[in-house]
């Protein structure tokens, strides 16, 4: 194992080298680190430090294994993360120093030789079956063809397409995406979260105590561009996978109840065979003193009314899934049944919307002090929901289909949404940080994980 970390070691060093001199590698880092805002000197001239001396044994060819930590890191942040990823190296998906549009046709994580896969096996889905059950949710990092290609490579099965609007809208201002390495351990249910994260925070790749924030705003290309990148995607999943395609509505009121039904019959005009209704999003900009409004779905009789009209709008034939954010007890309660009759079914949940800032206590996102957070601090909560989900199905007259997700970052806390009763678990923070984390799943869970319905 020393022996193929070394020689991976020695092909990204013979990659950077081919792009020019090392010795500029510690300002390229630099540059990334400060993009966005400064460090405190202290911590600034330690990074600098670190990356120098680095530079100084790439240039001699004295790195190895022992290196790749520091290694991945200054690749990163210096913009030639692309390296790592040729040598099959791991390291995080999405490039939080480029912008939305450019992070759309270049997935950075590495491509696997062979598609992971559960043997024959298969499970049930929305009146589907899919191979192993796991998959990653409406995010930038499902955005595009070349994001939905990459994701089936690399093993996800249960794929939501990025959430589209009805018109172009571009993403909230950089930083979008940062990482929290503070929190390492998951929040109660029900916990407000103070979260401190730096733009130039980092988390190692594969670290199961992962936790990330972002911050887009639920940017969307034009319809005639999502449409045609939409069918694309579609035809390029395959039979053992299933693509949803997440929609959100504007406006207020009626207006918002219109443009969430016109939205979602463009999606199946694309050829969507599941719509999810976006109704869980903490990033949407407002005129409040936070900058960002509630979850959509915190107003019951605004949800249900939202749910009607698109399930009248779409042809029967198209399944309809409801997206939902951590509710409390009584919400989640009185919302499900009156749900159920409408939808195929509940996903949940989405990022906890918490109030973030950097480590000098400005925000860390401009203008907005609410963002969302994934990844392991919001593990407990996703299963606390999940559980109760799966409990108002038991106990109500209407089967749904459960989409799980919430701090999915190892096969332990995959299982755990599984074993809750979740028909299909997906993961964005563990997806973006572990960019082999379907293929671990697959590989300690595959032959093992119950309720499947086609064996090979």
């Amino acid at each position: 194992m020393t022996g193929a970390g070394d020689a991976a070691v020695r092909e990204v060093r013979a990659a950077l080298v081919g792009r020019g001199p090392v010795g500029q590698l510690p300002a390229a880092f630099l540059a990334g680190v400060t993009r966005f805002a400064r460090p405190a000197p202290a911590e600034l001239d330690a990074q600098r430090s670190a990356a120098e001396d680095l530079a100084a044994r790439l240039a001699t060819g004295e790195v190895g294994e022992q290196d790749l930590p520091l290694l991945t890191r200054v690749l990163f942040f210096a913009g030639h993360a692309d390296l790592l990823a040729a040598a099959g190296l791991p390291v995080p998906g999405y490039d939080v120093l480029g912008g939305f549009r450019d992070n759309l046709a270049r997935p950075l994580g590495p491509r696997l030789p062979e598609r992971p896969t559960a043997g024959g096996r298969r499970w049930r889905l929305l009146g589907r079956t899919v191979g192993f059950p796991i998959g990653v949710p409406a995010c930038v990092l499902n955005g595009s063809e070349a994001w939905v290609r990459h994701n089936v490579a690399g093993g996800y099965r249960v794929l939501t397409y990025k959430t589209v609007r009805g018109r172009e809208h571009p993403p909230n201002e950089q930083p979008n995406w940062t990482f929290a390495p503070g929190a390492r351990s998951s929040l109660p249910p029900g916990a407000a979260a103070e979260v401190v994260s730096d733009p130039w925070s980092w988390v190692p790749p594969g670290d199961p105590a992962v936790s990330t924030v972002n911050s887009f705003g639920v940017p969307s290309p034009a319809p005639e561009e999502w449409m045609a990148d939409l069918a694309r995607s579609l035809a390029a999943v395959g039979d053992d996978a299933l693509l949803l395609v997440s929609v959100m509505g504007e406006g207020d009121g009626a207006d918002l109840v219109t443009d969430f039904a016109r939205t979602a019959r463009l999606a199946e005009e694309a050829g969507a065979p599941v719509v999810e209704l976006n109704l869980s999003c903490p990033n949407t900009l407002s005129a409040s003193a936070d900058g960002v409004k509630p979850p959509l779905c915190l107003d019951a009789d605004a949800t249900v009314a939202v749910v009607e009209a698109v399930r009248r709008a779409l042809d029967d034939r198209t399944g309809l899934v409801a997206k939902l954010s951590w509710l409390d007890e009584p919400a989640l309660a009185a919302l499900v049944p009156r749900l159920v009759p409408l939808v195929d079914g509940i996903a949940g949940i989405n990022t906890l919307q918490s109030r973030v800032r950097r480590s000098d206590g400005a925000a860390t996102f401009p203008g907005r002090e609410l963002a969302g957070l994934s990844g392991i601090a919001i593990r407990e909560p996703a299963l606390d929901f999940t559980r109760r989900l799966v409990a108002l199905r038991a106990a109500g007259r209407a089967h749904f289909d459960v989409l799980a997700m919430g701090g999915v970052t190892d096969p332990a806390s995959f299982e755990a949404l599984f074993t809750a009763g979740a028909d299909a678990v997906q993961s964005a923070a563990g997806a973006f940080a572990d960019p082999f984390l379907a293929r671990r799943c697959i590989a300690a869970l595959g032959e093992t994980l119950p309720r499947a319905v086609e064996a090979p």
